[in-house]
Parts: C-alpha cells; structure tokens; sequence
C-alpha cells in the first residue's frame, strides 16, 4: 500500500466512529496538556520572581562576615570565627585588581521610627558617602545624598517617603529613630529621597529602608562593623576573576576569620537550578497522565483489532501485507497522537494565559514547550500503538474472515 493509501485508511476510520475517536484522545489530550502547561507556569514563575528581584547586577558581588555556602558542606571542616570588616578592608578593597568600586554597609533591622506620630518598623542602615555606588547608587528624587559631615541628617527610600507612613515624609521633615536593643533614640532631618530603584537578591530593596552617614548611626548604635560591603566588578566578563581577587586580598588580612564573597551570578544560577528542578518535576508528574492515557489508547486500539478482525482479513485477502496492516494501526496512533498534542499544547496555551493574567505574569507558550507537547504525544500513542498493530498484523486471513 502506499502512504497516502495508508493514511487515507487511518483517517476514514477515525471520522466513522467520532465518540470513539473523542475518548480515546482524551487521556492523550490531558496528558499533553499537564506537561506544557506545568512547563510553561514554570518558566513563567521562574521569570517572575526573577523580575521581583529587579535586574540582576551581574558584575556585582558581596562580601559577608561568616560562612555562606552554594553547596554541599563538609562537616569535618572546623569553623572560624566570622570576620569583623573596618575600614582598613575598605582601603584594601578599593586596590584589589579589578574593583572598580564598593560600597560598605552596617545594617540595623528592627529600628521604630517615628513621624507624625505615626510609628513604623524600619530597616536602617549606616553608608558612607564617598564609596555612594552601588546599594544606593539610584538618583535623588527630592533633596540631595549624603555628605560625610551630616551626622542627623537621613535619606529615605521611595516607598518609605510615599505609602510606609499614612501621611508622607518630605525633605526637611523631622524624624525619630530608636534603637530596639539598646533603647536610644535620635531625632533625624531627612535631607533626600531616593528614587524608586531595583531590589537586589542579597542586598535588599533600599526602597523600603533609611541610609545615614557612620556618625549618625553611632548615635543609636555602638556598631562600627560593617555588616556588608557591596563589590562592583570592572565588568560582567571579569566578575568571576574579580571575585578571586577579592579573596585572595582579604586572606591576607583575615587568616583566622571566615567570610564570603558571592556574586549575583551564583544566585542567577541557583535560581535557575532550582525553578528548572521543580519545572521538570512538575513535568514528570503531568508524564505520568500522558503515560496513562497511552494506555488507555493500547487498550482502545486491542478493542478496535478485534472488532474489525473481518476487515483485516479482507485487507488482506485482496493484497495488503502484514506490513501493510501493521503500518495502518501505527498510523492510526500516531495520528491520534498528533492532533491529540495539538489539542492538549491549545487547551494548555489557554490554560497558561489565564494563570498569567491572575498572577500579573507573563506566560506565553515558547516553540520547545509546543515541541515537547505535541512530540511527546505523538510518541507515546506511536509506541503504546505498536502492540495492537502487530496484533493486528499476526491475523491470518482465512481465520479472520471467519470470525463473528
């Protein structure tokens, strides 16, 4: 038989009996759909959250006091005390090989502040002007940044100017500021506030926080460590060496003192390890119902042989051979297969923009998703259809046109 004659064939009997065709589908259909849809909200999810996260400042890095590890630990190994960062690292940093700035950080969670009577939970932080770079280094909105001589003067972040606070702070606007742990409290001028900027994975969002010189923050606090110091590489290309540099030049310093250098990247990576895990998970699991429906088509198609057990006979009493017959019940499947995937990859586009549109993200069906759907199930019908083809396939002629 030819391959047109064979396909005509296969689609002759998928239009004689719709309601079987229909059913048989089914299973095909949902399975198709589970995985590009489980696919598609992950990738989608992984691409939002890395939005949440703002732009990734891929020639960043940050320097933390402590042990933070990307990967598995060795408990053998003993544990240094972490480090406390003064301003002999920062001079030391500034000349590393391939820094082109820094930006130190001491950080105070949990400060109440208060403006108009209104009291707030406010994440503080102490800055020092001339490294302004990199977690402050968005534009003034209003007023002006610090200097290195303001001692009670403060900046604001754009969301604690406009929407902490029932009534909005602007510049020239008294503050107060009280330590939690130690119970000191400080009144502040705010002199500027920033605009709105991008969070960052490890460094926070500055939106939401209040900057102010090393002087003013000693006012509430005894702290004098920095907490963080934020490394810019010279560029994207040269982030990992940097980083190298970075802690060759701190070794020098801290042989007995734990820190960590990691760069965005490492959490670009790891982002998109674990989104890409649970994305693939997820698919598995909607593999399964594509699996289940194969077999519902298996049992379907061993139905189907037997019912038409007298035309296979006649096919074959007028010419057809085995091959021929085998070729006819694999191409059934796999034309079951195809526009089953079709219709599932449709049923999950839909499904995907709906979720899109409630969660706000963007979730569009790329060329491999389709791919995958509609390969997949043109493959696990092609497979699970061989078993009835060949069954099938083994009728003798004489037996089966005296079947009932």
């Amino acid at each position: 038989m030819r391959t047109l004659d064979v396909l005509e064939y296969a689609f002759r009997d998928y239009t004689s009996n719709k309601f079987k065709t229909v059913m048989s589908s089914l299973g095909i259909i949902i399975g198709v759909m589970a995985i590009v849809s489980m696919l598609t909200l992950g990738n989608g999810l992984s691409s939002g959250v890395t939005q949440q996260f703002g732009n990734l400042e891929l020639d960043t890095m940050y320097v933390i006091p402590g042990t933070i590890s990307m990967g598995p630990q060795n408990s053998n190994v003993v544990e240094k005390p972490p480090v406390q960062f003064t301003d002999r690292d920062l001079n030391l940093l500034v000349n590393t090989p391939g820094v082109a700035a820094i930006d130190p950080v001491i950080s105070l969670s949990g400060s109440t502040v208060t403006s108009q009577g209104e009291n707030r939970t406010i994440a503080v932080d102490a800055v020092v002007p001339q490294y302004f770079n990199s977690w402050y280094s968005g534009e003034m909105d209003k007023g002006r940044y610090l200097q290195p001589s303001d001692t009670y003067s403060v900046i604001l972040g754009s969301n604690v100017s406009n929407g902490t606070f029932d009534k909005a702070i602007t510049t020239g606007s008294e503050i107060t500021i009280s330590n939690p742990y130690t119970g000191v409290s400080q009144d502040y001028r705010v002199v500027g506030i920033m605009k709105q900027i991008n969070a960052s994975i490890i460094g926070g969002n500055p939106n939401v926080a209040i900057a102010m010189t090393k002087a003013g923050f000693k006012a509430i606090s005894g702290m004098t460590t920095y907490t963080s110091i934020t490394v810019r590489s010279d560029t994207v290309q040269t982030v990992d060496a940097t980083a190298q540099n970075v802690q060759d030049s701190l070794a020098l310093l801290h042989r007995g003192e734990s820190y960590s250098v990691i760069t965005q990247k490492m959490f670009a990576s790891l982002i998109s390890t674990i989104f890409g895990m649970i994305t693939y998970v997820l698919a598995g699991i909607g593999g399964i119902s594509l699996v289940v429906g194969g077999i519902g088509i298996m049992n379907v198609m061993t139905l189907t042989v037997r019912e038409r057990t007298k035309e296979i006979g006649l096919m074959k009493a007028v010419g057809a051979t085995t091959t021929d017959v085998r070729l006819v019940f694999i191409a059934e499947s796999a034309i079951l297969g195809l526009f089953s995937g079709i219709a599932g990859v449709a049923i999950a586009g839909l499904l995907a923009a709906v979720v899109g549109n409630i969660a706000g993200l963007a979730m569009p069906l790329s060329v491999q998703n389709i791919v995958i759907g509609v390969g997949f199930g043109l493959l696990i019908t092609t497979i699970f259809g061989v078993y009835p083809a060949n069954q099938a396939a083994r009728l003798d002629p004489i037996e089966a046109l005296r079947s009932d």
